[in-house]
């Protein structure tokens, strides 16, 4: 089925599976296939076609005329944010999952979201964990983190524990924050779920709900860029979104001193002394360590072999 969203929905699902897609024709038809085998099959797959330059787009088309469950959308590239965002405009049900078009669903996922709802009818979002798949079918089974009992956003704060294929949360919920930041261009997912955890305490399944594909073109670079974006995310979160609220001083100052240690640290590796001391005085406010205190000396003697970084430091 192919629908334009803003369509009238008919046999509106309970559950609706978003599946942004770019140039992942190798993956894409074991992610699809992951979802239609659910043992729970009242479920819609939105797929968004970001402007693949490959076979992705065409290999949506053909399940889709295989199973009406599927609505995909086609459009130009304009990034994950943008295209989760019009995903769950497009979405039909009360409850939003993803997978993304590299990863793998077991194939009782959304039954077991279905029966925690059912079992905790006032829940707005829940979550389990997920293994690892890598390229020789080797699965590496993660130890759970945070599954014994409800978490929010202290715990959040203080570490990024939740994956795209192991969460579900009410659609109303992504509306009442007001979806993906477009500024936010690192660390996004991080700031959508420490917005949700204004809202809501998060609840744990307690099992696996999936495999994390790990291949060449899935691999995150840790920069100092991206340090800094994360930075600025949790900085943005306390002093701008309410989250001084729930999170206590100290757990804000060790936080984010230690991520801007590690964003000196990065920029630092890769000679971009002047931007690795930015950093460090930018972190000052949250207290530093011996070890900031050796990046910032030697940034300082290194400065005059500076190469220069083309982008500006982060700030939200």
């Amino acid at each position: 089925m192919t629908r334009q969203p803003g369509q009238p929905p008919t046999n509106r699902p309970v559950f609706s599976v978003g599946m942004p897609v770019f140039n992942h024709e190798a993956f894409l038809g074991e992610a699809i296939r992951s979802v239609l085998d659910q043992t729970l099959e009242d479920l819609e797959l939105v797929i968004l076609d970001d402007g693949s330059t490959d076979a992705s787009g065409r290999i949506a088309d053909e399940f889709a005329r295989q199973d009406p469950r599927i609505v995909v959308m086609h459009r130009p590239n304009a990034g994950v944010r943008a295209a989760r965002n019009a995903i769950v405009t497009a979405a039909r049900g009360a409850w939003m999952t993803w997978l993304d078009s590299d990863d793998v669903w077991f194939k009782d996922a959304l039954r077991r979201y279905a029966d925690y709802i059912n079992a905790h009818p006032d829940v707005q979002f829940l979550y389990g964990y997920r293994h690892k798949l890598s390229g020789d079918r080797r699965i590496d089974q993660a130890r759970p983190e945070f599954q014994d009992r409800p978490t929010g956003a202290a715990e959040l704060f203080g570490r990024m524990y939740l994956s795209h294929l192991c969460v579900c949360y009410r659609r109303e919920l992504f509306l009442k924050v007001g979806g993906y930041d477009p500024q936010t261009l690192n660390a996004d997912d991080y700031d959508v779920y420490l917005r949700m955890s204004l809202h809501c305490r998060f609840e744990p399944i307690n099992a696996a709900t999936g495999l994390r594909r790990r291949h060449p073109g899935c691999m995150s670079v840790v920069t100092g860029r991206s340090r800094m974006f994360e930075a600025e995310v949790l900085r943005r979160f306390i002093e701008q979104r309410g989250g001084d609220k729930f999170v206590s001083p100290d757990l804000v100052r060790r936080r984010l001193s230690r991520l801007y240690y590690s964003a000196a640290k990065e920029y630092m590796k890769r000679r971009h002394y002047r931007r690795a001391l930015e950093t460090l005085v930018r972190g000052s406010r949250y207290g530093g360590s011996g070890k900031s205190a050796v990046v910032g000396l030697l940034s300082r003697l290194l400065r005059p072999l500076d190469r220069p970084d083309p982008h500006p430091l982060p700030r939200l």
